[in-house]
């Protein structure tokens, strides 16, 4: 089965030892599951601490496991003093075919006023908010916001689609006339994209995602 991990790190390790803690990892998801894709992301701000930090290097992997597999890669990961948080999801069912991405307790959260975290259940959908840059060579995602309830996802997707307009000046691929019109297109199509004015090599995209807790 296909699956989505993200590995946060320490953002106190060393420049000296971050490769080879990056590496540890890394062999780890190559010795229990058939590695598609690594990002390393580098050192980000969460949007809330974790453990009392307010950063990390973040690592995301694309790959085929199993169950089995997948369980041991979690017990290791909780073991290891270096790894701040992590998750891994079932990346197999996508609706409306959008990009494929990461789920569970995501501190990677942009809207702060609807941060507040509730634990979820296994087997419970969640709803994320994805931000795709279509012209970069590997389509590079972000998780915006997560959340188990849909209209406080689209609370989050009407501030972002305005940033996208009003602050980046950002305009819809579909000719669409105003944010209303936008708003209504991402609660419909659950995809709307965007161009820099005549700019055809910059492009983002504005998704969401729905996915199941393994």
């Amino acid at each position: 089965m296909k699956y989505l991990a993200m590995v946060v790190l320490n953002p106190n390790i060393s420049k000296r030892k971050i490769d080879f803690i990056q590496g540890g990892i890394v062999s780890l998801f190559e010795q229990k599951s058939r590695v598609n894709k690594t990002y390393f992301l580098g050192k980000r701000k969460l949007d809330y601490p974790v453990k009392k930090f307010e950063e990390g290097y973040h690592i995301k992997f694309e790959i085929d496991s199993n169950e089995k597999k997948i369980a041991q890669i979690k017990s290791i990961l909780k073991s290891n003093s270096n790894v701040i948080f992590h998750f891994i999801i079932n990346n197999e069912a996508q609706k409306n075919t959008l990009p494929i991405l990461k789920k569970v307790r995501n501190p990677f959260r942009v809207n702060q006023n609807v941060n507040v975290f509730t634990p979820i259940s296994k087997n419970s959908k969640v709803y994320m908010l994805i931000s795709k840059n279509l012209k970069l060579p590997f389509a590079e995602s972000n998780i915006l916001a997560m959340s188990e309830d849909i209209d406080r996802l689209f609370e989050v997707a009407v501030k972002k689609l305005q940033e996208y307009v009003y602050v980046k000046g950002f305009h819809t691929v579909k000719e669409l006339k105003n944010m209303k019109d936008i708003e209504n297109e991402l609660k419909k199509y659950w995809k709307v994209q965007f161009t820099l004015g005549d700019n055809m090599n910059v492009g983002q995209e504005l998704t969401i995602q729905e996915k199941v807790l393994i």
